[in-house]
């Protein structure tokens, strides 16, 4: 079979046995209970969605495994060796970056929603060492995500990437892979994921929103795995994304009063004020990249 189509047939049963998972498995789950799950306020469905979070995050790297073995490919170029020597900084990075977006975001959407509100409500004296402290467990609460978040990044960036590079140009394999990954959390975005459901357009505007979004997130995370040949920087700084996110850290350090305000605002809302700080990263990453690419 000749090389091109060869590839393509692989990244076509990549993607299928990365998406058809949650795909199958998210609607039936909203027809069992009758409701979409991400916004049930029911325990035990609450359970259920971790489950399925945890599921769908790792169904990405079941895909990486069944192609290889299904297409005859094995495992060379797999991205599993941690090769540390001489990619401190990118390690750094994964997490560093990462945690300055959340921070800075939290920032402007206390600017944008809350600016009449002086920074001593929303980060009281009194009570800021517990808030740090809760922060501080909330980091090593983080390294728990890491497992799914490996389950995604040797899918996405450990698998479809590369074969992307192998059949466009570079930029067009940022960009498309940013979408394929993108679309594949719309059946979550639909059961209400990340936005819920009560905003403008949905759940178009979602799916919209988390495909500008992994888009962004994209091109830093290749950036990671390129530079090192490792799939572990972008894994890092995927569970970072995930578990200290700006949300969760307006929800550590706000007052009750602000938590109140807070809850009169769509995820949607919050996720447009700091799109730009991924929409930064991603910028700066993609030149960075290609800037690598063209002096190798």
């Amino acid at each position: 079979m000749d090389s091109k189509k060869l590839t393509i047939k692989r990244i076509v049963i990549f993607y299928l046995l990365a998406f058809l998972p949650l795909a199958v498995v998210t609607p039936v789950l909203c027809l069992y209970y009758d409701e979409m799950v991400y916004v049930s306020k029911k325990e035990n469905v609450a359970a259920v969605v971790y489950a399925l979070g945890a599921f769908g995050m790792f169904a990405p790297a079941l895909a990486n495994l069944l192609t290889r073995w299904i297409t005859k490919e094995g495992m060379e170029n797999s991205y599993l060796a941690l090769n540390l020597h001489g990619n401190g900084k990118y390690y750094l990075a994964s997490v560093g970056v990462k945690l300055l977006e959340a921070v800075f975001g939290m920032f402007l959407v206390w600017k944008v929603f809350f600016g009449d509100v002086p920074l001593t409500e929303m980060f009281p004296g009194e009570d800021m060492s517990t808030k740090l402290a809760g922060f501080v467990l909330q980091l090593a609460f983080t390294i728990i995500i890491f497992f799914p978040a490996f389950g995604e990044e040797w899918g996405w960036r450990g698998y479809l990437s590369p074969k992307l590079e192998m059949i466009m140009s570079k930029p067009a394999a940022i960009l498309v892979g940013g979408i394929l990954w993108g679309l594949w959390h719309a059946p979550l975005t639909i059961a209400g994921h990340n936005f819920g459901v009560d905003y403008p357009l949905y759940p178009w505007l979602g799916i919209g929103a988390m495909c500008l979004m992994c888009t962004a997130m994209n091109a830093f995370l290749t950036l990671l795995t390129e530079r090192t040949k490792s799939i572990y920087p972008a894994s890092f700084a995927h569970m970072v994304n995930n578990n200290c996110s700006v949300i969760v850290l307006m929800t550590l350090f706000s007052t009750g009063d602000m938590l109140k305000k807070m809850e009169t605002l769509s995820s949607i809302h919050i996720f447009t004020t700091f799109i730009p700080l991924y929409m930064l990263t991603g910028i700066i990453s993609f030149c960075l990249y290609l800037k690598g690419c063209k002096s190798d």
